[in-house]
């Protein structure tokens, strides 16, 4: 059997949007990603899929960034 992932589709309010993008803008600095990278879409689809996913606290949210 595979494993059920619980996966939301609530939507982001503005707490939530400005958390995952303060963690989105930190990551992108301390990789020296431009803004406009297929990188940088890629961490922001993971961090919002990882927000959905339950995980909705910044230490998580950020080890899952680090993760990648």
């Amino acid at each position: 059997m595979r494993p059920q992932r619980v996966c939301t589709s609530d939507p982001l309010g503005p707490d939530e949007i400005e958390m995952i993008e303060s963690i989105f803008r930190r990551e992108l600095q301390l990789r020296a990603l431009p803004l406009k990278s297929e990188e940088a879409e890629m961490l922001a689809a993971r961090l919002i899929g990882a927000y959905q996913s339950g995980i909705r606290d910044a230490a998580g949210l950020t080890a899952v960034a680090e993760r990648m």
